[in-house]
């Protein structure tokens, strides 16, 4: 059985982020034994789940317009 692909991902570019706290984020990523992409990744999926938990947010893979 063949393996099954990897879900969509999208480009997503922050700018202007402060310096300490890109050192910082670097730092948290390290302690972890991940990647700068793997760990910020990780903290936007930690509070994405959290609003749809508390229901500010719509559970489910996103916006019903795209």
């Amino acid at each position: 059985m063949p393996p099954m692909p990897a879900p969509p991902r999208k480009v997503l570019y922050i700018r202007d982020v402060p310096a300490d706290l890109s050192k910082k984020l670097k730092g948290a990523a390290a302690l972890q034994g991940t990647s700068l992409q793997e760990y910020v990744v990780e903290v936007l999926r930690v509070h994405v789940t959290e609003l749809e938990r508390k229901g500010l947010l719509p559970k489910g893979k996103g916006r019903a317009d795209g």
